[in-house]
């Protein structure tokens, strides 16, 4: 399943915030399989975001997008993405509820202004993804083989609903699993070490890649397959592994 992550936000543009989300996202799909092929990030802005939307659905099949689930005017992923796939949204009253018991707790009465039902809202007849750590709900939508998921901007509700809620999902639609191991070479320089490692690095799964370092050279070895090979995995990265030691026997699995 090909994968693009999606930020929204002008914040993440101007450089008042780090992106941290995508990195944990990365990771995270890393780990499971999932190959991520894109990032992107966008500001607060109707048709650029749905352009990019148009132009990450033309090259892969599943988009997790950031960001702008909130309240105000300038929080539009939502409604982007209904207006993408000509869909309505519909208030998921239990959020609704719990942005109404936040204001009356903080003295605001009962008057949520219009932004609470734009804030507890998701697609219609998508799945709901909860948050537990925040007002917005996140969902996952599919429609003519393409999918999205849409998860808040905040990192501590983004990565509690990944954890809880994402990757249980994800993993309904793949059984892979991605392993790893990384060698570090000291005494070669960077742009020598293709020459004697060419043929691994041509590989395609496995996968051999050479990163530089300060002082050294690190070489991760990496290869997907199927959860319940996990032990076939293992022994072919450990056969790559060993037989690069043999090349380079001052390397050391890190």
């Amino acid at each position: 399943m090909k994968t693009e992550i999606l930020c929204v936000g002008t914040e993440l543009l101007v450089g008042d915030i780090v992106n941290t989300n995508a990195q944990y996202i990365s990771e995270k799909l890393t780990n499971i399989g999932i190959d991520l092929y894109y990032q992107t990030t966008v500001g607060d802005n109707f048709q650029r975001m749905k352009e990019c939307l148009k132009i990450a659905f033309n090259r892969v099949d599943l988009v997790i997008t950031t960001g702008g689930l909130g309240p105000t005017m300038d929080d539009i992923t939502k409604e982007v993405v209904a207006d993408y796939f000509g869909e309505k949204l519909e208030v998921i009253e239990k959020y609704y509820k719990k942005l109404e018991n936040r204001f009356i707790e903080r003295g605001f009465g009962t008057d949520l202004g219009t932004g609470a039902e734009k804030e507890a809202s998701i697609i219609k007849n998508s799945r709901l993804l909860e948050n537990e750590m925040g007002m917005a709900p996140g969902f996952f939508f599919e429609k003519n083989g393409k999918r999205i998921i849409v998860l808040p901007g905040p990192p501590n509700e983004l990565t509690w609903m990944v954890d809880n809620q994402v990757l249980p999902l994800l993993k309904e639609y793949s059984d892979d699993i991605l392993l790893m191991k990384t060698l570090e070479i000291k005494g070669v320089p960077e742009g020598r070490i293709d020459d004697r490692l060419k043929n691994y690095f041509e590989m395609s799964n496995p996968t051999v890649a050479p990163y530089a370092k300060e002082g050294c050279v690190h070489v991760r070895v990496a290869m997907k397959g199927s959860r319940n090979n996990i032990e076939d995995i293992n022994n072919e990265i450990d056969r790559i592994i060993n037989e690069i030691k043999e090349i380079y026997p001052q390397a050391v699995e890190i």
